[in-house]
């Protein structure tokens, strides 16, 4: 064989393996991600607040009174009827905040909003602010919040609000923050809602006790 064969060849036997390389590489990179196994309900989670969201069906892991927090039946998801006017979060650079707003319900019956997931935050909280021995403490809200038919729900500081429990990077004044609300039969409304420099809400949230003191 003669040098210039042997220097095509060596070529060629090369050009083939990087091929057979890149075509190993692209085909592990196309295969798609497995799907989440659902959440068995009545099983223990981690965090009262989590959300899973599985093939149309979403998960809520929730607390009753002192008992450790469980997974919640699947609900089928829809898309709500319920809407958000004057939707603002509390810009904060770490650790939790609270979100806000006016609630409507167009519909001829009472809607209970039972839980809510934002892609910036680990667990997202319904919480109302209560009386206990004369000082106010912040706490998840049993039942939920329900907005009555035909009317509203009003989200505020120092009282019923939905509380991002562990944001997972700053929230800047100026940031549209996406944040869905979850219904007790299902029903979605996802949201922007703008963050804002506030000085109240500076709760202090307590993960063994029933609720947390602090302004909100």
């Amino acid at each position: 064989m003669s040098f210039a064969r042997s220097i095509t060849a060596s070529r060629s036997a090369r050009i083939g393996a990087a091929v057979l390389i890149s075509m190993a590489a692209i085909g592990s990179v196309a295969a798609p991600a497995q799907a989440h196994e659902a959440p068995k309900p009545g099983a223990r989670c981690a965090m009262s607040g989590l959300t899973e969201y599985n093939h149309g069906t979403v998960y809520l892991c929730q607390k009753t009174g002192s008992a450790k927090p469980t997974w919640s039946k699947g609900l089928k998801e829809s898309k709500s009827p319920l809407k958000l006017s004057d939707g603002w979060v509390k810009a904060v650079d770490s650790g939790m905040t609270a979100s806000f707003g006016v609630i409507s319900n167009p519909t001829g019956k009472a809607i209970t909003i039972v839980g809510a997931s934002s892609p910036l935050s680990a667990a997202v909280q319904l919480h109302e602010m209560a009386e206990s021995n004369g000082t106010m403490v912040m706490q998840e809200k049993p039942g939920g919040i329900v907005v009555p038919a035909g009317g509203m729900a009003t989200l505020k500081p120092g009282g019923n609000h939905v509380m991002l429990m562990k944001v997972k990077k700053p929230i800047k004044p100026g940031q549209l923050i996406p944040i869905t609300l979850i219904t007790s039969d299902g029903g979605l409304l996802t949201v922007k809602v703008i963050a804002k420099t506030y000085t109240g809400a500076n709760e202090t949230y307590d993960p063994n006790g029933t609720g947390m003191s602090g302004r909100s």
